[in-house]
């Protein structure tokens, strides 16, 4: 290993140090509450120790720690017993686990540290203690033998491995990234490859940290954003007393003017002169009071910018943590994901350096995993195809990020795959009811192409538990847009696909631009924004049914800001005059707003609306003006939605005499009594008719026979498979558009491809099976 990957994993595995002690002392808190808990108090804390042991698991696993992972692995599976209550956790059961945990806290002091003679010893017989309390769960299980398997062979006496229960997870396919951020290791920097390093240098040599609450931290920030208000408001005040002084100064040049024409008049008295002598002496005195005044308020507002400044930035780089704390699990997630597709895939990451607020990345985390779910999926081909095409076997996506001028960032996610097919999305579109058939037909290929991050638009041939729901990039555009970013994708057919994600670097504060609707000023983001000009009555023409302007080449519609708030108040003016129009942009389309008055660009501290208005339409938060005037920022996405329903028709009214709708009728065939009940109820409690068949022959019978709308089959099946099933669907005339959904423990690759080459519509594996899946799945082919 060289002196940089070494370097950084001591740095990981001394913040491990701190993270595995306070998990280890909940668990033994945990044991101690156990001995002194009643009967009702023990699942509450039996969950919190096993949750304590599964997240130490996958921290000692982030940082290559086999012996602690191990232990863990132990201690998860003896409480995932318990909690099923198929171990009872006596007193005598108790004090055979205490001394494991006392190994842990051994292990855990010096991570990484080659064990003693004596040290190993412990570990082995806490091992070896841990599976014999394990034995007592079943004896028809395995995962004792596995665990062993990490450290090596038991010590000479130890009781052999056995049987145990193991823990209601899959271990082979969870990502590494359930510790704190500190237990991930980034890819450039070596990825699973870093292999064991202890030194007492690079332990010393770790700098001194400080683990801190993230809410305090947040109050800090929070406390530091209110200076913002305080910024505005000074400056607000300064110009205000700016004001008030020119506007003396001028009734002070009047006064001298009348004063002159008193003097020369034949009305002229000494008293007159003198009244009005002292009134200028004593304006001139308020004035001098006021420009010093005005002076100091002034520089007190900028020595208070510039100390609110440095306190924000310096809190919110608090909150920043490097790129590879959110991408350093996923490498381990692609490997995962080729190995489970039959495909060879690295993922290559560059820019792991750059720091962001870690809000920004917590949201990104699903959408990176999206996008890296259908570069594998939809992207790289075969190791044979990619030989036949001429590229290595071994596919490559890369995460590149790089900040963007402007506080902002972009996180861009390739492949060198196949790229997206414009043809399969255009006919896939059409399917779903997006667009129109002759419409497609004059889309163009990026037109088409933008099309992917609608909802519920997939061109796979077979909905898994991995992709065919179509719902994978709209949940990426949609976490993007909530943070004011944007999403874009450029794909090269059979080089490949990019798509580019650009995000705040901070959630704190951003650019706005100031609106007056109706009355009230609202914020857009600066980051939404096209372009800013202003229309005359002459230039709003009328396309397709709807107003619209021309920007550039193009006419972009044109709708009311205060129509599409629903606002009440006073209009702009009516008499001819250009009006001011925002043009903005989200959701792969763009939407003029005609406003009444643009007040101008600033920056705008975002506030939450509270847990009683979380989701308000069209308003993403709000922000608190100089004056203190509540400001509500426009959430833009929402502004184009609806945009465009405000100006669409309205659905056509329903006929009252209609015949009521066909309760559906479904198909199950399943040779396990067990899991045929279980179907049938879940079926039949969402209000379809089923009907139970015992294999694929009797179902094919009573296909012939009987009307169905859809088909539930198992595929290992005595007389005739599922498999077998489907491909006589298929080839029958009158039953071959029938769905088939298959429900199935083979969960190889090359059994879901199988599915997909005998025409099944849906497979789902039982390991991974969720009943609101397989009632999605219905209703999508219903």
């Amino acid at each position: 290993m060289d002196k940089k990957k070494e370097e950084f994993l001591a740095r990981l595995r001394e913040t491990f140090r701190v993270e595995a002690a306070e998990h280890i002392e909940a668990m033994s808190a945990g044991l101690l509450a156990i001995e002194r808990a009643s009967d009702a108090e023990r699942p509450s804390i039996v969950e919190r120790v096993f949750r304590e042991a599964h997240s130490l698991k996958g921290a000692a696993r982030s940082v290559s720690l086999a012996d602690v992972e191990a232990l863990c692995l132990a201690l998860e599976s003896i409480f995932a017993a318990a909690k099923r209550k198929e171990l009872s956790l006596s007193t005598a059961t108790l004090d055979a686990i205490h001394p494991a945990l006392a190994v842990l806290a051994t292990l855990c002091t010096s991570p990484g540290a080659p064990p003693s003679p004596e040290g190993k010893e412990k570990e082995q017989a806490a091992l070896a203690a841990l599976e014999k309390i394990a034995r007592r769960v079943t004896d028809g299980r395995e995962n004792m033998p596995a665990i062993a398997a990490v450290l090596g062979p038991p010590v000479v006496g130890a009781p052999p491995s056995s049987a145990t229960e193991a823990p209601p997870l899959q271990e082979a396919k969870q990502p590494a990234a359930t510790a704190e951020p500190t237990a991930v290791v980034s890819a450039s920097s070596g990825g699973a490859g870093l292999a064991p390093a202890a030194s007492a240098t690079a332990h010393a040599a770790a700098p001194d940290t400080v683990r801190v609450s993230t809410q305090k931290l947040g109050a800090i920030l929070l406390e530091a954003e209110e200076l913002v208000g305080a910024k505005l408001a000074a400056s607000g005040r300064a110009v205000e007393l700016r004001a008030l002084a020119a506007d003396l100064t001028n009734w002070n040049q009047r006064r001298v003017r009348q004063v002159a024409q008193q003097r020369r008049g034949a009305e002229k008295t000494t008293a007159v002169s003198e009244l009005l002598e002292s009134e200028l002496l004593y304006t001139r005195t308020i004035e001098n009071s006021l420009r010093k005044l005005a002076g100091a308020a002034h520089q007190d507002a900028l020595a208070l910018a510039v100390i609110t400044g440095r306190l924000l930035d310096d809190t919110k780089k608090v909150l920043l943590l490097p790129c590879s704390y959110l991408l350093g699990a996923l490498p381990g997630i692609v490997r995962d994901l080729a190995r489970d597709q039959g495909k060879q895939a690295d993922l290559l990451v560059q820019g792991e350096d750059i720091e962001i607020d870690r809000r920004v990345l917590d949201e990104l985390k699903d959408p990176l995993v999206h996008l890296l779910r259908n570069s594998i999926d939809h992207g790289i081909e075969k190791p044979e195809a990619r030989r036949e095409l001429h590229k290595p076997s071994r596919g490559t996506v890369t995460i590149a990020v790089k900040p963007i001028e402007g506080n902002r960032v972009e996180f861009a996610v390739s492949d060198d795959g196949a790229g997206i097919d414009a043809g399969q999305v255009s006919r896939a579109a059409v399917r779903l009811g997006l667009i129109a058939a002759d419409e497609a037909a004059r889309l163009t290929e990026a037109e088409v192409t933008r099309l992917v991050f609608h909802s519920g638009l997939s061109t796979s041939p077979i909905i898994t538990d991995l992709s065919g729901r179509g719902l994978g990039l709209a949940i990426v555009r949609e976490k993007v847009e909530k943070l004011g970013g944007s999403l874009s994708v450029i794909s090269t057919p059979g080089l490949g696909v990019t798509f580019r994600m650009l995000v705040p670097l901070s959630l704190a504060t951003f650019r706005g631009v100031l609106v007056g609707v109706a009355g009230g000023t609202f914020a857009i983001p600066t980051g939404n924004v096209v372009r800013v000009t202003r229309v005359k009555p002459d230039d709003i023409k009328t396309v397709e049914n709807r107003q619209a302007i021309a920007l550039g080449e193009r006419a972009v519609s044109l709708v009311r800001l205060r129509d599409v708030l629903d606002l009440a108040g006073p209009d702009g003016p009516a008499n001819g005059a250009a009006r001011p129009v925002v043009v903005v942009h989200a959701a792969g389309r763009q939407i003029a707003f005609l406003v009444d008055e643009v007040q101008g660009e600033q920056e705008v501290m975002v506030k939450s609306l509270g847990q009683q208005l979380a989701r308000v339409r069209n308003i993403a938060g709000a922000s608190i003006s100089g004056s203190g005037a509540v400001i509500p920022i426009l959430n833009v996405v929402d502004l184009v939605e609806s945009a465009i329903t405000a100006g669409a028709p309205g659905p056509l009214p329903a006929v009252s005499d209609s015949a009521p709708e066909r309760r559906r009728r479904l198909l199950v065939a399943e040779d396990s009594i067990t899991a045929r009940t279980l179907l049938k109820g879940i079926l039949e409690g969402a209000g379809y008719e089923v009907v139970a068949t015992v294999d694929g022959m009797d179902a094919l019978t009573r296909l012939k026979t009987e009307p169905f709308d859809l088909v539930v089959s198992d595929v290992d099946m005595p007389r005739m498979n599922g498999f077998d099933l489907t491909a006589k669907i298929r080839a029958d005339k009158k039953l071959g558009e029938t769905p088939v959904v298959l429900v199935t423990a083979l969960g190889s690759q090359q059994d879901r491809e199988y599915g997909i080459e005998v025409g099944a519509n849906a497979y789902i594996v039982k390991s991974d099976f969720d009943q609101s899946n397989l009632l999605e799945i219905v209703r999508r082919f219903l």
